[in-house]
Formats: C-alpha cells, sequence, structure tokens
C-alpha cells in the first residue's frame, strides 16, 4: 500500500513566510524531497537536481533546487539569484550552499530543520492508528519510515536503507563514532549523530529500543566491510580519542598492524593503561604482541611486564627485564642514578618494581629516589602521585609512620591536581588502611577504608582483585571490633585468590599477620599446616616472608601451650641476632628498626614473659621496646599487657595495676582491641584476679573494650575446652578438621601415632561417635570448629 505522504503543515508554513531564501536541511529521510516536489507542483514549478542551477530552471519566479547527495560545497550564481523571487532549497547537514549570504541578510531565510520535518500526530491524523503510533513511537517521526514500515516485511529493508542512505557519505571514523554512540546512548551525542539521526532519537533514545537495535546492526555491518590499513587506522583513531585505545590496539593486531597499535600505546602512557582499564582486557590485548616486538619497543616490554606483576610473576618479569634491558636493570642503584642510560619510563618502572620485591630501602636508596625524582617534569602530576605512592610503601616498611601519612597526602594532591584517577586514589587510601593498623589506629583506619570503598566503586570497569584487598581491609577492620567471622571467612575463601595476585610488600606482611592471627586464636594448631603451608607457593616467588611465617608458626605454638615446639622454631630462623643476644639486650633494643628483627625478638620476649620466674630486667628490656620509635601503637599495647603479667607474677601490684589499665586504655583509644583477643594468654589470667580487673573496670572505655574482648573469646577452639574436651584432644579436632590423617597429625605434634589414635578414640567418646566423620559432624553442630 501506497502511504499518503502529504505536508500541508509545512507547505502552509512556506507560502505564508515573507523570507525570499527557504532551506530544508536535514539527513537523508527526513522527506526533503517529497515537500520539495509538493511545494514546486503548488507553485507550478519544477524541481531542479543539477549541481548548477540555470536561469532556465527558475520557473514561475521560484527555484526549487534538491542538492544532490554526493554534492559537498557548491555556489549558486548572481545571475540565479537575481532572477528568482523564492528560492527552495534542501540538502544535507554536511552540504555547504554559497552565494547566499547578501540574499539572506537583505531578504530574510526561513531555515525548516529536522525538528520540523519530523512528524507529530497532526501531520499523520489522516493516516490509521497503528501505523501513526509505530512511525511515532518505534522510529522517533522520522519521515522515511512511514513507508518501509507499511510493507508488512521485516527489518532487514530497514537496515538496508540506513546503509545505503543514512550512512552513505560517513567515514570509517565516523563509522565508529556512530557505533560508540549507539552503545552508550545515554551519553552525549557527537557531532556525526545531529547530521544523520532524528532529533527525538538523540534526545530521548531510551524511548526508541528498536530503532537503536536497527541501527547498531547497521553500524555493525558497516565496520564489517572496513578492512584496509587506512579505513582501520581511521576507525581506532577514533577509538582511541574516544578513550577506548585497548579496543583500538586489538582491533589493529587483528589485523596485524602491530606498529600503530604500539604507537597507541605509547600515547596512552603504556604500563598505566592499566589503571585505567580491566586487567583482563589489558592482558588480552598486551599479551599479543609479537616477540619482535617486545624486543624493539620498550614500552611494549614494560606494559607486559606490568600484566606479568599484577599475576604474581615476579620472576618472569625479572628474566624479561633483564634479558631485554641488561642484567644491570635489577639493581635499582644503576637505574636509579643521575645520568643513568636507562630512559625515564625504564627508570620510573624500576621505581615501581620495587614495591613487589620485598626490599626496604636504605637512607641511601632513599636519597638517590629523591635524586630521582628531580628529574620528574612539572605538571606531569600521575608521575608525581606514583612517586609519592611508592615512598609511601617503603617509608610503611621502614616503620616512619609519620613520613609514611606525608607521603600519602601528597600523593592524593596530585591525583587531585589531575583531575582525579580513582584505582591510583583507591591505593592510596589503602596503603593508609594498611599503615594505620600495622600502627595500631583502627579508628582513622575506619576511614581511610571508607574512602577506598569510595573511591573503588567509581571506578569505571571490573576490578576484582582490588575488591577482594578492600574485602581484607575491611574484615581486619571488623576483627578489631571483636567481630573475627568476616576475617575468617575470608581466609578461608578468598585469601588464596589474593595471596595470588599481585600483593605489595607490606599488604601482604599485613594481611599474614592479621589472618594468622585470627586462625591462632580459633585453631591454634591448625594454622600452620592448613594455612600458612599453602602459602609457600607465593610467598616463594621472591618476596622474602619466610622468617615472618616461621615467627607465626611459633606464636602459634605459644598459644597452644607448646613452648618447647615454639622455642625450637624460632631457633630455627636466620636473624642476625639470637636467643642469647636477646636475653642479654636492652638498650639496644630500642634502637632495632626492621619489622621481622623487631617481631622475632618480641617472639621470644613472649617466652620470657610467660616463665614462673622471669629474669629480673625483662621490665627494662620490655620499656625499651617501648621506647623503640619503629614498635608500633599496637605492639605497645602487647608489651603493657606483658609488663602488667611480669608485674603481677613478682606480685607488684601496683605496677600490674598500672600497666594493664594503660594497655587497655590505649587499645579502646586507638579502637585495636584485636590485640587483646591475640595476648588472652597473658590478659585472660590477669582479669581473672578480682582486685585488678575492678581497678581497670572503673574507665567506661576500658569496660567497653573488656566486653569487645570477652566476645572474642568464644572461638570454636574455647568452646571445645569448655564442653570438655582437653588441650591435646582439642587439637586433634582442630588437625582432623583440616583434613589430616593420624599420620600428619603425630608428625604435625612430634607425638607417636599409637598416642594419636588414643587421644582421637578419646575424641570419640566424648562425641559419642565411631567414626571421624560422625565425630567432626558433631563437633561442627556443637560450633567446636567451623
Amino acid at each position: 500500500m501506497n502511504v499518503p505522504f502529504d505536508r500541508p503543515r509545512l507547505r502552509h508554513l512556506v507560502s505564508t513566510s515573507d523570507a525570499r531564501i527557504v532551506i530544508l536541511s536535514a539527513a537523508a529521510g527526513a522527506g526533503k524531497t517529497v515537500l520539495m516536489q509538493q511545494l514546486a507542483t503548488e507553485a507550478g514549478g519544477q524541481v531542479c537536481t543539477a549541481l548548477q542551477p540555470q536561469q532556465t530552471d527558475v520557473q514561475a519566479g521560484a527555484l526549487f533546487w534538491d542538492v544532490p547527495r554526493k554534492a559537498r560545497t557548491l555556489r549558486l550564481s548572481d545571475p540565479v539569484i537575481e532572477s528568482a523571487e523564492r528560492i527552495v532549497i534542501a540538502c544535507r547537514p554536511q552540504q555547504k550552499v554559497t552565494g547566499l549570504a547578501r540574499a539572506r541578510l537583505h531578504d530574510g531565510a526561513l531555515i525548516i530543520g529536522p525538528q520540523d520535518l519530523c512528524f507529530g500526530d497532526a501531520d499523520l491524523a489522516h493516516l490509521p492508528v497503528d501505523v501513526m503510533r509505530t512511525v511515532i513511537d518505534q522510529y522517533a517521526g522520522w519521515p522515511a519510515f512511514l513507508r518501509l514500515t507499511d510493507d508488512g516485511e521485516d527489518d532487514a529493508h530497514i537496515v538496508d536503507y540506513c546503509r545505503e542512505a543514512l550512512f552513505a557519505h560517513l567515514s570509517p571514523g565516523d563509522m565508529a563514532a556512530l557505533s560508540l554512540w549507539l552503545q552508550a546512548s545515554d551519553q552525549p551525542a557527537p557531532a556525526i549523530c545531529a547530521e544523520i539521526l532524528p532529533p527525538h532519537l538523540l534526545s530521548q533514545p531510551d524511548r526508541y529500543p528498536r530503532l537503536l537495535e536497527i541501527l547498531r546492526e547497521a553500524v555493525h555491518l558497516n565496520l564489517e566491510t572496513y578492512t584496509s590499513p587506512a579505513a582501520l587506522k581511521d576507525i581506532a583513531a577514533t577509538l582511541e580519542h574516544s578513550g577506548q585505545a585497548l579496543s583500538a590496539m586489538a582491533l589493529l593486531l587483528d589485523h596485524g598492524l602491530e606498529g600503530p597499535a604500539a604507537s597507541i600505546l605509547e600515547r596512552a602512557n603504556g604500563r598505566d593503561l592499566i589503571y585505567r582499564s580491566s586487567v583482563a582486557a589489558f592482558q588480552d590485548t598486551i599479551m599479543r604482541f609479537s616477540h619482535e616486538m617486545v624486543a624493539a619497543n620498550e614500552t611494549i616490554l614494560l606494559a607486559i611486564c606490568r600484566v606479568l606483576m599484577k599475576q604474581g610473576e615476579l620472576h618472569r618479569v625479572r628474566h624479561l627485564l633483564s634479558k631485554y634491558l641488561g642484567f644491570d636493570f635489577l639493581d635499582p642503584m644503576k637505574v636509579l642514578v643521575k645520568g643513568s642510560r636507562f630512559s625515564f619510563d625504564a627508570r620510573t618502572f624500576r621505581l615501581n618494581l620495587m614495591l613487589s620485591e620485598d626490599m626496604t630501602p636504605n637512607d641511601a636508596m632513599i636519597d638517590r629516589l629523591r635524586e630521582f625524582m628531580a628529574d620528574y617534569p612539572l605538571g606531569e602530576y600521575g608521575k608525581w602521585a606514583s612517586y609519592y605512592n611508592a615512598i609511601l610503601e617503603f617509608e610503611i616498611r621502614r616503620r616512619n609512620f609519620r613520613e609514611a601519612e606525608a607521603a600519602a597526602a601528597r600523593a592524593l594532591i596530585y591525583l587531585k591536581k589531575m583531575g582525579g584517577q580513582p584505582l591510583l586514589e583507591f591505593f592510596i587510601h589503602l596503603h593508609q588502611t594498611v599503615l594505620r593498623l600495622s600502627s595500631g589506629d583502627a579508628l582513622l583506619a575506619l576511614k581511610a577504608v571508607r574512602d577506598a570503598r569510595s573511591r573503588l566503586e567509581q571506578v569505571p570497569h571490573e576490578a576484582p582483585a582490588e575488591f577482594r584487598m578492600l574485602r581484607l581491609a575491611e574484615a581486619c577492620l571488623d576483627y578489631e571490633a571483636g567481630r573475627h567471622q568476616p576475617l575468617l571467612h575470608f581466609v578461608q575463601t578468598d585469601f588464596d585468590g589474593f595471596a595470588a595476585a599481585e600483593i605489595w610488600p607490606s599488604l601482604m606482611q599485613f594481611a599474614l599477620q592479621y589472618a594468622s592471627q585470627a586462625l591462632i586464636d580459633h585453631f591454634p594448631m591448625g594454622v600452620r599446616p592448613g594455612f600458612l603451608d599453602g602459602l609457600w607457593i607465593h610467598l616463594s616467588d621472591g618476596l622474602q616472608f619466610h622468617a615472618m611465617m616461621e615467627i607465626r608458626t611459633a606464636i602459634a605454638y605459644q598459644n597452644a601451650g607448646r613452648w618447647r615446639e615454639a622455642a625450637a622454631t624460632l631457633t630455627a630462623i636466620r636473624m642476625p641476632m639470637g636467643k642469647n643476644w636477646i636475653d642479654s639486650a636492652v638498650d639496644e633494643l630500642s634502637r632495632l628498626n626492621r619489622r621481622d628483627e623487631i617481631a622475632y625478638v618480641m617472639a621470644w620476649l613472649r617466652e620470657a614473659v610467660h616463665l614462673w620466674t622471669p629474669r629480673a630486667y625483662l621490665a627494662q628490656q620490655l620499656e625499651a621496646l617501648i621506647a623503640n620509635p619503629k614498635v608500633t601503637n599496637r605492639e605497645r599495647v602487647a608489651l603493657e599487657i606483658w609488663l602488667s603479667y611480669a608485674a603481677h607474677q613478682r606480685r607488684e601490684t601496683g605496677l600490674a595495676r598500672s600497666h594493664l589499665l594503660s594497655a587497655l586504655e590505649s587499645a579502646n583509644r586507638l579502637g585495636c582491641h584485636g590485640v587483646l583477643s591475640e595476648e588472652r594468654l597473658f590478659l585472660s589470667p590477669l582479669l581473672e584476679n578480682k582486685p585488678l580487673r575492678s581497678f581497670v573496670e572503673k574507665s567506661i572505655g576500658v569496660r567497653s573494650s573488656l566486653a569487645i574482648f570477652s566476645s572474642s573469646l568464644n572461638s570454636p577452639h574455647a568452646r571445645a575446652l569448655k564442653g570438655g574436651l582437653s588441650q591435646r584432644e582439642a587439637q586433634m579436632l582442630q588437625l582432623a578438621a583440616a583434613g589430616l590423617s593420624n599420620k600428619r597429625i603425630a608428625a604435625t605434634l612430634n607425638i607417636s601415632e599409637v598416642t594419636v589414635k588414643y587421644h582421637i578414640g578419646n575424641l570419640y567418646r566424648k562425641l559419642g561417635c565411631s567414626r571421624r566423620a560422625e565425630a567432626l559432624s558433631a563437633a561442627t553442630a556443637l560450633g567446636w570448629i567451623s
């Protein structure tokens, strides 16, 4: 059926206008040609479709000129303009007709644009309601679709029309820009859209899903036809300009255009592009470059190394860098020195690589970093932010917490100056969380972790590894508030994925401390075989946390009352100082500065505090550590508890009360209640002394801390002991729940397998079971294991 296409409203508008010049300007499909024919017929003339109208085309005093669609810039001659009383021109927005300026100025012009040419209800009132609603509600009132939707066919012919009429003059780059908008139509439309699409569609794209889908299909089919290098580069340039550098590179790499793809990577700041992209997408694209390109292009090499670092493949990174940049690149002092042969980007990457290495810079290294910073270009705020992020990490390792806070503040200032970078800001705030929790200030850490979540939720792409880091930080804050379950859940479900990804050392140190302590609190004999042993595969790859893992094992032994095994474990650790040095040291303890050395010394002193007859100068040793500026507030709380316990053993009640009150008030002020749970071995006996407890409970803040401490004591291990199991039977239950056989349990506890069977038998009897599966099921129901 041939649908009537009369435009009485527009014909009336033109006929009643005093303007000498009438211009119908809209994209293909707006009905310009039909309206022009109707106007010419009404005036008794004919439509001219020539590239250059002649005076003979002026009929009855009027020129009706339908500009050919392939023309771009045309000029109307003066004789034609002077001979016509009215000039009506139909053209597209991208077409330009010159020569009319004087006539438009003196005689006026009527411009009928796409908004006027779109159908409204009044224009289609004479048509069946279903036809009218289809054109207006589904196709944005664009006149061309009036007939296209009436022939009873599917949308295929509408797709073809879009390709042949709407898109005919578009370049490959224009097509790419249109495609990007159609995929994200809630974003501002590029200029090309205004030239070819109905205005109602541009103003309310969500209202026309069917038309959007048709246009997407048409654009997709057109894009598939571009295969020439020139066309592909044009499309890639549009993608790059829109912020989709990875998509641009992937397109070029699909067609073997590695050189242009590498140029895009360089313009996008290469390795830093990973912070603005999905890690998976970055990896999939970067790893497609050939070995020849990696060898020839430093930016590609550094980007690939960045991917491998994200995967925790530090050995492979070092191998690639030494292979292509030389073995001296592995020595940061040679790379960062002024006048180094390495490029600025390579030197910057070496600084970032130091973040993944378990390297604590000495003062000479920090001075070298300051020299390197002097070469940073002014205005490069992103580079300055990255530099201070590195300094932040190094100062945390050096336990210079004030300097670390200053570095974090400076990094955030530079990120703000560059307009914000949510992912990098997240890392700064996460660093602050680690810094504050490590130093013992949980209340300040709470603000930092909230800021970290706020920034991470602003990241436009998926960031599963970063959200896993955030969940760990939040679980550690829960632990400090006496809620242990989130951290235990993280250890059981997320820790393997966390440890296998790129983790900078201070975060790994932080995670190891908290995760192992939560397990020690609840499953003291399961921490070694079930957790720490599982970390060796991750931590052996260039991260030197082995000493700290052994220290955590020793503390687990101590908390389980196995002091002999704890001492044997500590003795086997290779440290500059040994037990004999620690036994006699006093003033030297105030000068220790390495985190592992301090942890090692405190583990030995913990044993000394436990002895019923501690050495006379033990209090001086503990006070020397408290005076050490590298000791954290959290460690000072533990040391105060030990001082109270030692004084209580010596029956020095006044000192015991003073130190205990100081420890509990500090824990309450800082919000670090986790350390109270960690030191329950010493704190519980102190609180069982009624005079001591009644003294410290006079403080409201202390009462709040003690309430949190009391709730944390309700662990599966504690419940098992309260339920009638002996310490050894509770240990057997934990190890059996961890999946260890009787033989493995015997080896773990350094006892005979016969002894294991004896205790397991007692365990079965108390649980009323005859098999291991039944015993584990019953223990789970009782809350003795989880």
